[in-house]
């Protein structure tokens, strides 16, 4: 849980923090972690998955896609290596079929 949690927690404490001291401030810090957040998310992450996994963005999406709607938290952690395991085993039966 604390790749989903610690960067929320992260955030909210840095905001609350700055928030004491600096409204505007700390609006700013919240708008700019959630943009990064997001980046990270949306665009890094998928492709570092990409390389390590061999798998398209859109397969590690709609996987997390499923996933989710399935099983939860635990859906989420799972899906990836899960979907990892489908591709392998089509690419299995396309090359089989070929043979």
């Amino acid at each position: 849980m604390i790749p989903g949690i610690g960067p929320t927690l992260g955030v909210s404490t840095i905001t609350l923090i700055i928030l004491a001291q600096n409204t505007w401030l700390s609006l700013k810090v919240l708008i700019a972690c959630i943009i990064l957040q997001q980046i990270q998310d949306n665009l890094i992450a998928p492709r570092v998955i990409q390389g390590i996994m061999n798998l398209k963005p859109v397969v590690v999406f709609f996987s997390l896609l499923v996933g989710a709607g399935l099983a939860g938290l635990l859906g989420v952690f799972i899906s990836i290596p899960i979907g990892g395991i489908v591709v392998a085993l089509l690419e299995f039966e396309e090359m089989k079929s070929d043979i």
